[in-house]
């Protein structure tokens, strides 16, 4: 068990570190980890452990570190797999937040932020494919892909309150499919 969690530790402390922007940007990261590199889960593991992720609120990603560390070292890998997840990210903004809001003006920092912009919208991109390979793989339902396209017209194109749109997505989704 010791050595699982020294395993969780490294493992989501190096995803913790190298996720540019969090949250889902992570999901990626969290599957080539734990689905590829440390073989903990299968695709198909992660898969419905992401899918019961967003049935809850709060960071698919620190709901997915609890549940992988759960899986592999019980309460104690969960409490490792959240902790080494969230602290790297948290030392980082303490040690450099007030250094690059005081420099923002530099070309350079301007530069450094506006690529981490990017890269984290890439990563979100690939954990896109990641969520939808399984998806695709048994069957696409094409009224669950009608709602979430309507759900994305609502929100980001005619600017409607997320909230109420998510209410009836939910609602649409337990008639409809």
């Amino acid at each position: 068990m010791i050595q699982d969690l020294g395993q969780l530790l490294f493992s989501f402390g190096k995803i913790g570190l190298f996720a540019l922007g969090g949250g889902h940007s992570m999901l990626k990261l969290i599957e080539d980890e734990c689905v590829h590199n440390r073989a903990w889960l299968t695709i198909e593991q992660f898969s419905v452990l992401t899918g019961v992720t967003f049935l809850f609120p709060g960071l698919t990603a620190v709901k997915l570190s609890a549940l992988v560390g759960l899986k592999v070292a019980g309460v104690p890998g969960l409490i490792a797999g959240v902790a080494a997840l969230n602290l790297p990210g948290l030392l980082l903004a303490v040690l450099f937040y007030g250094v690059i809001v005081e420099r923002q003006h530099i070309p350079q920092v301007r530069k450094l932020v506006v690529g981490m912009q990017y890269g984290a919208v890439t990563l979100l991109a690939a954990a896109l494919v990641t969520l939808v390979r399984p998806l695709a793989a048994q069957g696409l339902s094409w009224v669950a892909v009608g709602l979430s396209v309507a759900l994305f017209v609502a929100v980001a194109v005619l600017n409607w309150s997320p909230f109420a749109s998510i209410v009836v997505f939910v609602l649409a989704c337990l008639v409809l499919l």
